[in-house]
């Protein structure tokens, strides 16, 4: 079986993506922030799931979500970087949104992708190894 970990899974396109590969036969962990419910739901229905609270935000919390796919299963074949966030403010009023708001943005949407990258690398070039 191959295994996927899916950040930002708990809902919308996330859960659907995690919902797909455990259909396809993947192992699938749910990355979830704030759901601890919404994410326990949709791994009941993954044939093959776990899942694993993290904020992506924060590099413990990459490597605690790579770690838990290596704990449960020895591997990583892919990672799906879907985690996002976003504070909606009007254009005319950018005092709604504040530094510490952007920062959040940022290191989610930006950051967070090199970093679960960065904790995955070890074991997807592993499994890209086997392949070749």
């Amino acid at each position: 079986m191959k295994i996927a970990i899916v950040t930002g899974s708990a809902s919308g396109i996330g859960a659907a993506t995690a919902l797909e590969l455990s259909k396809r036969g993947w192992g699938v962990v749910i990355n979830y922030s704030k759901s601890a419910e919404q994410a326990k739901k949709v791994a009941e229905k993954c044939s093959s799931a776990i899942t694993v609270g993290a904020d992506v935000g924060e590099d413990a919390g990459c490597r605690r979500l790579a770690q838990a796919a290596l704990d449960q299963w020895g591997r990583i074949d892919a990672l799906v970087n879907n985690a996002g966030t976003t504070k909606f403010v009007k254009h005319a009023e950018l005092e709604g949104l504040s530094a510490e708001d952007f920062l959040r943005i940022y290191r989610v949407n930006v950051v967070a992708p090199f970093q679960m990258t960065r904790a995955c690398a070890p074991a997807l070039k592993q499994a890209c190894s086997a392949v070749v």
